[in-house]
Formats: structure tokens, sequence, C-alpha cells
């Protein structure tokens, strides 16, 4: 009996078994036909996705690809349908027993379809979500483990962004919401992808996270301070570009052109910006003249009592009338060099230029917000506590490695580290984790311009806890600056460019020096010198090969340059006169040319030859890299220019007095092509020997960047 009970029990089992695998197959032959129909009616037919999702609520589950991983939700928020959005969640909320499950399903990417929508920018979709769901807000996803109103930060979706917040319960919970796992808060964020208007936005609106710190102890200054490009003095800008820049006027706090003449970027609007121009014009002689007017009618009015008091009256309103024509001068100067480049140089690269404006302003308007709310705290610190609680207290409340002008000094952040040093003077003391303070960070990593606005700042008391301090390693600001980096701040095009600013800058940290301090050792028992020869010999070596190298180059051109100028100048185009011995052609211009340019050929040949014969035969010490050996290179290099182009002009001017007058209607093409070829050329090096010039005669030594490579 017992065996015949377990034989009928096996079989019950073997038939549950048989059902549930038939249930099995059941569904999911169910899920394939239901894939299938969502793939066939996702984006034509979403009114019947809204049926689908109506009559098995297990679609909003459904991926379409285990790629990308999105639903049918996914999708609807990707082709910005809310309305079909706003069905789905309502279906999905109603018939569902789970909703909130549906709703965080996430794709590939992590992303659910709120997170989505805060990622695009969409807010209508996200109201759709939100409004049912609002707990939702607080849902990570499991990627990155970041809330949706702190991806739209990221995306620089401000209207996503405000609208999430104030959806908010309170200030506390949106905080919560607008940090990830690093402690980063959404300006933070705002602030390192460069989403400027939004980051401006946040601190008029949200003061409270003005104080924020993340995990490395980072304020939202801190990040700030790394952003070198966001402010004028971490980019480069040409001689033209620079004038552009100067020239293009913003509207403080709005970024938004202050004239009209600021839609010259688009070409369609070069013809209304020449007709706003000149009624500019019209309007600022208006004024001038009424300004004059009015001014002599004031003086007319005098009493002859106040004879003294209406001289100086008068003397006064001089003063302003010519103040008011220079500026009036200087206006439309600055405009008509605004359009006129506009025009030539085209209207990307003014539009370039307005953006890279508009970022400045932006950075600057923000970095001045952030200080002036930390001198409020400092004070208020004040107030509150008997204990005087410093600058360096408040940089340093999230122990940080480097407060934020040590980080600016670090980046050439100069603007900044003004800011910092007019609000908080005693920053200047600041030390990093390794003691240096913001001499030794800035000769460390060659920021020139912020050692030089040191040395100049007039506000240190105790210049001597400034500048002749040492690391954790005894080394000075000297033998910082004789160590050779592994990085550079910026390229350098040449080993001689490179080690002549290393010896001007080296010297320059030295005269900058207390006497006694250039002799000082480090924990290694080097002083500087010993350490700037044992660095930079390898550097010295590839200098001396490519000062060879060019020096023999330049030579043999030089040589044949020279001698076919001695045999130009030794022969008479068209020969002499028999009885008086004169030039057939003295009277001619194009002869006076050929006897003008083959003498200065040959006399510029002669002393690059001896110029660059100097530079083979000099010592090759580190002193003559600062000024001797590039002012010599720039003289051969400009000498044998001028011979080529004087030799060029010899030949052409020669050639022209030998040729017919139907072939030389011929040949004055071919001139004129020649010499476009060779001013094209030398067009482009210009700004290299400019450069040259520059680091030769300066004393303190300038960046140079590779768009001035030779």
């Amino acid at each position: 009996m017992a065996s015949e009970s377990d034989a009928g029990n096996s079989h019950e089992q073997e038939i549950k078994a048989c059902r549930h695998a038939e249930k099995i197959d059941s569904d999911e032959n169910n899920l394939e036909r239901i894939w299938g129909d969502l793939v066939k009616n996702v984006g034509g037919s979403w009114e019947e996705v809204v049926k689908m999702y109506e009559q098995n609520p297990r679609v909003g589950k459904i991926k379409f690809d285990n790629l990308i991983g999105n639903t049918a939700l996914h999708l609807a928020v990707y082709c910005r349908r809310s309305d079909i959005v706003e069905k789905l969640v309502a279906v999905i909320t109603e018939r569902s027993e789970d909703p909130a499950d549906i709703l965080s399903t996430e794709n590939a990417g992590g992303y659910s379809p709120l997170h989505l929508a805060a990622v695009l920018g969409y807010t209508e979709m996200s109201k759709c979500i939100i409004s049912r769901h609002k707990h939702m807000l607080g849902i990570r996803n499991s990627r990155d483990s970041l809330t949706p109103i702190h991806l739209a930060a990221l995306s620089g979706n401000k209207e996503a962004f405000f609208w999430l917040w104030e959806m908010c319960d309170s200030t506390a919970q949106a905080q919560d919401y607008c940090r990830d796992r690093n402690g980063k808060t959404v300006l933070h964020s705002a602030i390192e992808l460069e989403h400027w208007d939004l980051a401006f936005q946040i601190i008029h609106r949200h003061e409270s996270l003005f104080d924020s710190v993340d995990n490395r102890g980072y304020s939202p200054l801190h990040v700030l301070a790394e952003k070198p490009t966001a402010f004028r003095s971490g980019i480069y800008l040409s001689f033209l570009d620079n004038i552009i820049y100067h020239f293009i006027e913003l509207m403080p706090g709005t970024c938004k052109v202050k004239t009209k003449l600021g839609n010259l970027c688009d070409p369609k609007n070069y013809y209304q910006t020449c007709n706003n121009f000149f009624q500019v014009l019209l309007k600022l002689i208006k004024f001038l003249v009424s300004s004059g007017n009015s001014r002599q009618k004031s003086t007319k009015q005098l009493d002859a009592e106040n004879l003294e008091e209406g001289q100086g009256h008068h003397s006064s309103n001089e003063a302003k009338g010519h103040s008011r024509y220079l500026s009036f001068i200087k206006l439309i100067a600055s405009k008509i060099l605004l359009v006129i480049f506009s025009i030539t140089l085209g209207p990307s690269k003014t539009r370039k230029l307005k953006g890279i404006k508009e970022k400045h302003i932006w950075s600057l308007q923000i970095m001045n917000k952030l200080v002036d709310h930390a001198k409020k705290q400092e004070s208020a610190m004040n107030q509150l506590s008997s204990t005087r609680h410093s600058a360096y207290g408040y940089f340093r409340r999230g122990q940080a490695e480097a407060t934020p002008i040590l980080l600016a000094a670090k980046n050439g952040v100069l603007e900044m580290v003004e800011k910092i040093l007019e609000a908080f003077p005693m920053t200047i003391f600041d030390t990093d984790s390794e003691e240096n303070r913001i001499a030794l960070i800035a000769v460390k990593n060659q920021q020139f311009h912020v050692y030089e606005f040191l040395l100049g700042y007039n506000h240190i008391v105790e210049r001597v806890f400034v500048f002749n301090v040492v690391d954790c390693e005894v080394n000075t600001a000297l033998h910082l600056a004789a160590m050779q980096h592994e990085y550079e701040s910026w390229l350098m095009p040449t080993s001689l460019l490179q080690l002549q600013w290393k010896v001007k800058w080296y010297e320059y940290v030295k005269n900058s020096m207390s006497r006694g301090w250039s002799h000082k050792k480090n924990n290694a028992g080097l002083c500087a010198d010993e350490i700037f020869t044992r660095k930079h010999k390898n550097l010295l070596d590839e200098s001396k090969k490519w000062l060879k190298s060019t020096g023999d180059s330049c030579s043999f051109v030089a040589a044949l340059v020279a001698t076919v100028a001695f045999a130009s100048s030794a022969t008479v185009p068209g020969g002499v006169n028999q009885d008086s011995g004169l030039p057939l052609f003295q009277h001619h211009l194009a002869f006076r040319l050929f006897a003008i340019s083959s003498l200065l050929s040959l006399c510029s040949s002669f002393t690059s030859l001896l110029i660059f014969f100097t530079l083979l035969t000099s010592k090759y010490q580190f002193k003559d890299f600062s000024r001797n050996l590039p002012l010599s290179l720039f003289l051969g290099l400009t000498s044998l220019f001028v011979s080529m182009v004087s030799m060029l002009v010899c030949f052409c001017s020669g050639h022209f007095l030998m040729l017919d007058h139907t072939l030389k209607y011929v040949a004055i093409p071919i001139y004129a092509l020649s010499f476009f070829a060779v001013t094209y050329f030398s067009l482009q090096k210009v700004p290299s020997f400019f450069v040259l010039l520059k680091t030769v005669f300066h004393r303190v030594p300038g960046r140079i960047y590779p768009e001035d490579s030779f």
C-alpha cells in the first residue's frame, strides 16, 4: 500500500511539473509575441502601445534589446511624446501592483525614464512621473548613484533642474538629493562641467550650497580655481583676437551684448550693423553738442561775486569736455575696428571670441559671489565667537590639501589670487600639505605672472615670511625654479627657447630673493646652481645641437646668396656706353632697383654669414642663452631673410630690363606671383619673429604657445 501511495504521489508531481513547464512555455511565447507587437508599434502607432500596457501591466518591464535596454516608456521619452508618457504612467499607476518597480526600470546606461527625462531636459515628462510618484525624486541610478535633479544639473538643463528643486519638500531634502557619492553638490558639478549660466543662477537662488564641501574637502571655490581657461589670464589670444576680445562689450550679470553691434556675428546683419553704427555715431554727436551748449549756458549764468568759484567750475567743465571727446574718439575707433575685423575675419571668429568673453564674465561673477559670501561668513564667525576665525580656517573646513588661493596660484588664475588677497590678506600665509606657501607654489608650477604679482603686491607686511621660505625638503623658491619638471604649463617650439625661458626664469627668481638664499642648501646638500646645472644638462646639449644645425644650414644659404649677390653687383644689365663708361639704363627705374637691391643683398648676406659664424664658435654657456645667443639668432635670420628678398628683387629688376615691351606684360604676373608667395610665407613666420624678439628683450619671461612655433 505504501509503495502504491508513493507511486501515486510521484505521478501527481510529474503532472504538476509538466503543467508548470507548459505554463512557462506559454508565458514565454506570450512575451515573445508581446515583444514583437511592441517593436512593430513603437515609433508608429503609440496608441496601440498604450492599449498593450492596459491589457498586460508586465509590458512595462519588457526591454527591446540587451544592448541598450530601453523600454517603451524610455523610447517615448526619447521621442518627446509627453502625451504618450502621461498615458503610460497613468496606466502603470492604475493597473500595476508595483508601479514604482516598473517606473524605476533602467536601461543599459543606468537611466530610468525619469533619469532620462532629467538628462535630456524634458521638464514636461518629468512632471508626468513626479506628479504621481513624488518619492522618485530621491531614487538614485545604479551606475553613478545620482538622483534626477543631479543629472539635470550635470547636463546643464536649467529649467528641469529648478523645477525638480522646487518639487522637493524642504531645502535639506533638496541638498541631500543634490549630492553624489563623492560628496559633490550640483554647484560643484556645474562649475566642473562649465555650465556657467546654471552655476550663476544656483549661487543666486540657493546660497545654502556655498559652504558645501565634497569628500576631498573641496568647496565650489576650489573647483573654480582648477579652471584656468575660464579666466582671461589662462588663455592665449593672438594680437588681432585680443583686439576683438577687448572691443566686444557685454552687460554684466546677463552676458548680453551691450549694443546692437554684437549682432555682427551673423553675416545677414552686416548692413544692419553699419546702419546701427552710424545711428550710434549720430546720437553721440548730438549728445556732445548738447553737453557743450549746456556747459556754455551754465558758465554764463555764474554770479559775478563768485568769480573764483566760477573759474574753477569752468576749468572742471573743460576737463569733463575733453574727457568726453576722448571717450567719443575711443568709442568710434573701437566700433570701426570691430566692424572691420568682424567682416574681414568672418563671423565664426567673432562668435567664438564672444563665447570666450561670456565664459570669462560668468566665471568672474561666480568667483566674486563665492568670495564675498566667504567674507560674510568670516565676519559672522567673528561676531558669534570670542575666538577670531581667520580666512584660513574657513577655507580649510573640509581638510583639503590646499586652499583655493593656493590652487589658483598653481593653475595661474591671477584674478582669483587678487580677489582672495583683497578680501582675506592673511591667506598669503596659507600652506598646503607639503608646507608650500603661495610663492613656492607659483615658482614650482612656473606661473611667472602670479609670482610677478606677488612681488609687486604692496600689502605684504612681512615679505620675509612669504618669499624666504622653504618646503618640507628645505627647498627654496630658487631650488624649485632650478628643477626640470616632467610637465610643462605650456608647450615650447624649440629647445633653444625652452632653455632661454628656464635661464631667464631662474635669473628672475634669483634676483627677487634676499642675499644669501641663493647659496642655501636643501636636505640633499645641493644648492640651486648645482641643481640647475644637473637638471638642464640634456636640454643644454639639445640646444647646442639645434643651434649648430641651424647655423650650418643658414650659413650655407647665406654663402650661396652672397656668391650670387657678388656676381650680380659686378654685372651691368644692358652693358655700358663705350664712350662714357656709364650704364645704358642708368636713368631707368628698374636699373636703380637692381643696383640698390644687389648692394643690399650682398651686405646683408655677408652680415648673416658673419653672425652665424659667431654662433658656431660660441662657448654655449647657460648665461649665453639668456640674451646673447637668441639675439644673434634673431639678427642672423633677419639679415638672411633681407638678403634673399633683395636677391629676388635684384633678379626681377635685371631680368625686366632685358625684355621687350611684349614680353614685359607676360613677366609682370610671374613677378607678382613670386612676391605673393614670399609675402605669404613671411607673414606666417612674423609672429615667431616677434616672439623671439620679445623673449630677448623682456626681463620677465613670458609664455610661449604652440601657435608661436617656428
